[in-house]
């Protein structure tokens, strides 16, 4: 299955939605990181989301943190990335 990554700067945007919830309709796998300042996205969004958090900073919100190591290794681990 291929594994498909977004790093979103915007979560509301109707356009990542959209093109994100094809993905998932299409039995792709999606991961979605809302990087620093993305703000808090109205709703849910679909895919396995994470935030990226900057050196020294603690997670904040219900999501994930992802390190920029981590980042780092979800990019090599994907098909695909796109930013938004």
């Amino acid at each position: 299955m291929p594994h498909l990554l977004h790093l979103v700067r915007d979560p509301n945007d109707p356009r990542v939605r959209e093109v994100i919830a094809r993905q998932l309709d299409a039995g792709v796998r999606v991961s979605v990181v809302l990087l620093p300042g993305a703000g808090e996205a109205r709703g849910p969004l679909a895919g396995d989301v994470h935030r990226l958090i900057e050196d020294g900073a603690t997670a904040a919100g219900d999501l994930p943190a992802l390190d920029h190591g981590q980042l780092l290794e979800l990019i090599f681990a994907a098909d695909s990335v796109v930013s938004w």
